[in-house]
């Protein structure tokens, strides 16, 4: 049974990394680092919490604890530790790391799986300088703009990829990405994220929308990087038209003052809704009363929302940035435009409107088919089981 650490830095993580801990538990060991933010129980005994304390000097003697155990276990690892924390400026930020960097230097897993790339500049040494094999996830945003809008962390890619023992990626985009920073091709598995099944068995065949204004949504936290000036102007350009739409935003309470803002200057006021978080059930029900999904970003890896409205036979709009292209194939899955191109958006909008229901549905089955395929979670499961196994390996040969 190998032990595998996956590690986000929260316990409870978001939903695909929690399916994924579930679905590695069934054969090996799994163990959590990280504060825990909510009360969770797992069913599976594979399953083991080894919590940082959220206030560092609270839970004092639980650390006390495990540097005494540490000490007996391995004093060369606690002095490891000890001379790794120095790198940090102050007492206070060496206290903090110590304390996240103990219970994984003391329970010493097989295997480190980051699922943030930037984590590197904190947890290299734990391969480098102790022999855990490091597992770097490559998800989107950590490889397609952090390196350059952070040149700081560029450098320290390009220091640390040819290293690591293996990352997955979640499209081949992004594999390509990190091989710009030195990341061995032949050491990248592209392992689809797992989608919940919530999704994919509640397909229905699309109608064509029966009635006006046309419904979209979108989904997203509001972030420059999801593209939503865009998209508000594309529903500008429509209303100068005259095609009757409404917008949805889910996954946020409060608009920032630049959407506000263009919101007024457009005269958008009463074409826009602001929904607020949702939970999965929620959102799930929600997609399905609209007409179409649409994905605006500048940056994605796979975004899971979108593949989530596929799985639902919901019609997607999406912005060729990342991976989209692979999953969102214009005239076969759904409709695919540049990025930041407000009227190639209202064009997409317009040809959705008049695209016949026969071909509609279509669309939406082929898109659900392909998630269904690529995107199902025991399948996934699977892939990451033997990709951890080779990784082990690996290391003994």
């Amino acid at each position: 049974m190998i032990k595998i650490a996956i590690f986000s830095g929260s316990i409870p993580s978001s939903t695909f990394i929690e399916n994924l801990i579930k679905g590695v538990a069934q054969k090996h060991q799994v163990q959590l680092y990280g504060v825990i933010e909510k009360p969770i129980v797992y069913e599976q005994g594979n399953i083991h919490i080894y919590k940082t304390p959220k206030s560092h000097w609270g839970n004092l003697w639980l650390t006390i604890k495990r540097i005494l155990k540490l000490a007996l276990q391995s004093p060369k690892n606690l002095s490891i530790l000890l001379k790794e924390t120095k790198r940090f400026k102050s007492n206070y930020e060496r206290w903090i790391w110590f304390t996240k960097f103990l219970p994984i230097v003391l329970y010493k897993p097989d295997i480190l799986h980051l699922q943030w790339a930037r984590d590197l500049e904190f947890y290299y040494f734990m391969q480098s300088k102790l022999g855990i094999q490091l597992l770097v996830s490559l998800r989107g945003a950590h490889i397609n703009y952090t390196p350059i809008v952070e040149p700081r962390m560029a450098k320290i890619y390009q220091e640390t990829f040819p290293n690591i023992s293996a990352f997955h990626a979640v499209s081949e985009a992004i594999a390509h990405e990190a091989s710009c920073y030195g990341a061995d091709m032949k050491r990248i598995k592209v392992i689809r994220s797992p989608l919940s099944p919530l999704f994919i068995d509640s397909y229905q065949p699309c109608n064509k929308p029966s009635h006006m204004p046309l419904q979209l949504i979108v989904v997203g936290r509001f972030h420059w990087k999801k593209g939503y000036s865009y998209l508000l102007n594309a529903m500008h350009m429509l209303k100068q038209q005259g095609l009757s739409v409404h917008l949805n935003f889910i996954g946020e309470n409060d608009y920032p003052e630049e959407i506000l803002f263009q919101l007024h200057q457009l005269g958008l006021e009463n074409q826009v809704n602001l929904l607020g978080k949702k939970s999965q059930e929620e959102l799930a029900t929600l997609l399905k009363q609209h007409h179409a999904l649409v994905l605006p970003s500048l940056e994605e890896g796979i975004a899971n929302v979108v593949l989530e409205a596929m799985a639902l036979g919901v019609p997607v709009i999406s912005t060729n940035c990342g991976g989209m292209a692979e999953v969102v194939k214009p005239g076969e899955t759904g409709w695919l435009v540049p990025v930041r191109d407000p009227k190639a958006l209202a064009a997409a909008i317009t040809k959705l409107h008049h695209t016949p229901e026969y071909e509609l549905q279509r669309i939406t089955a082929n898109a659900h088919q392909l998630v269904k395929q690529h995107f199902n979670a025991e399948d996934r499961i699977a892939e990451f089981l033997e990709f951890y196994e080779d990784v082990v390996r690996s290391s003994e040969n």
